[in-house]
């Protein structure tokens, strides 16, 4: 754990002459804190928000913040205006001409030589009790994204589907779940949960290890549908994608990007209600998911249909071209930049990107930081906030509010300009 190797790095470049751009990996700027001693122009890519925010975070030589998708974009905006109210400014004054998002090449849409990668080679084939579940002809899904479901929420959706299948006569239904997800006291738990209604986690799932790309389109293509009822907001989407693209439908809560990343009727369905919020969710309102899940199980061509319209949908977005041309405007924009702040009296109070769902008469919202059920007193004052301008609100009293409620830091609210705030408007008021 002592940086040797990293200190002999810096020494050898430490005189070279600043390079004219430098491209940053969010993770990368946890080894070289951005800076215009290395560049005369800073740009990073991220893939999530999960590493070396100490470094990133209203770092004046960042000349552009690059989001590997829309969603991720707002989410960095939201926190890049963060706002100080005795300052009256954001923490990135600069922050909306500062971020922006680039298309991904999908590898699913690479051609054939991607496969012999090492990166997609390595992992493991599908295990023998899968390929005995799908040459017998059993109803097999699939969730294999390693501690990002919930679990509570994918149990419920079994149970619920294989009792409609033993009430219409047929087999059961399992789901291929990485092992990672079921390891000691998660599976204990599990099994705890499920022994009242007769069921083990044995009954439900079939555990896998990290699978080499190749098998897990194999197993895509012969699931029948996918779980993607996750804890974790997904800042891309890779691997529903992924699935939809080999004709297997997803089924989701939406969290992150994933209710972003293709239209109704192009193969994710998206369905989430506010009885889910809270720590103690009854099992009961994932019925209605097993439920349309259940009928599209008798409707293959309609799915493959939705599956095979998500597919063309994704070809010239997420392409290898499409991925040049983003980038290419990315680096052009970050050349470009320049230090002007938007005022901070003109911005609104908006909804954070974080907020699914909200639902002032009980307060309960859905929330991609944590879901949460919010007092009388709090709503009241999210509602008299919400679409004022910065310089109509008095700064002692919203520090106040901050104080108390931490609207801001909690990701309920966030700072938009005004054609922002007036297109999310619009946005709602159209449902």
């Amino acid at each position: 754990m002592i940086p040797l190797a990293l200190a002999s790095a810096y020494a050898s470049a430490s005189h070279a002459i600043p390079a004219d751009f430098a491209l940053h990996d969010d993770a990368g700027v946890l080894l070289r804190t951005p800076s215009r001693r290395w560049a005369r122009r800073n740009l990073v890519l991220y893939h999530g928000l999960a590493y070396g925010a100490g470094a990133w975070m209203g770092n004046p030589d960042i000349d552009l913040h690059c989001a590997n998708s829309p969603y991720l974009a707002r989410v960095i905006r939201s926190m890049l205006a963060f706002p100080n109210w005795s300052e009256r400014r954001c923490l990135d004054p600069r922050v909306f001409s500062a971020v922006t998002d680039i298309a991904l090449p999908l590898p699913c849409l690479l051609d054939d030589r991607a496969e012999q990668d090492p990166v997609f080679a390595a992992g493991s084939d599908l295990p023998p009790a899968v390929a005995r579940l799908l040459d017998s002809g059993a109803v097999l899904g699939h969730a294999v994204q390693p501690r990002k479901q919930d679990l509570l929420a994918t149990a419920s959706i079994l149970y619920w589907l294989n009792q409609a299948a033993r009430e219409h006569g047929s087999g059961p239904v399992k789901l291929a779940i990485s092992s990672a997800s079921l390891e000691g006291a998660q599976r204990q738990q599990l099994d705890a949960t499920l022994a009242p209604a007769g069921y083990r986690c044995d009954d439900l799932f079939v555990p896998v290890p990290p699978l080499r790309q190749e098998a897990l389109f194999r197993l895509m293509r012969r699931s029948r549908f996918c779980l993607a009822y996750n804890r974790f907001p997904e800042p891309f989407g890779f691997y529903v994608l992924e699935s939809v693209f080999h004709g297997c439908p997803v089924y989701t809560n939406g969290i992150g990007n994933n209710r972003f990343l293709l239209p109704p009727k192009h193969g994710i369905v998206v369905d989430e209600t506010l009885a889910m919020t809270g720590a103690m969710v009854d099992a009961q309102v994932y019925r209605h998911v097993a439920a349309r899940i259940y009928e599209d199980l008798g409707d293959p061509v309609g799915t493959r249909g939705d599956c095979a319209r998500g597919a063309e949908f994704m070809r010239p977005r997420w392409s290898r071209a499409a991925f040049g041309r983003s980038l290419e405007s990315a680096l052009a924009l970050a050349d470009s930049a320049s230090d002007k702040a938007h005022p901070f009296e003109e911005l609104v109070v908006s909804l954070s990107p974080l907020v699914r769902h909200f639902d002032p008469s009980t307060g309960r919202c859905l929330n991609d930081y944590a879901d949460t059920v919010l007092k009388a007193d709090e709503v009241a004052a999210i509602a008299q906030t919400l679409g004022q301008r910065c310089a109509d609100l008095d700064p002692g009293e919203m520090h106040g509010l901050e104080e108390r409620h931490g609207f801001f830091r909690r990701g309920l609210l966030t700072l938009v300009p005004p054609d922002q705030a007036a297109a999310q408007t619009a946005a709602s008021a159209s449902g």
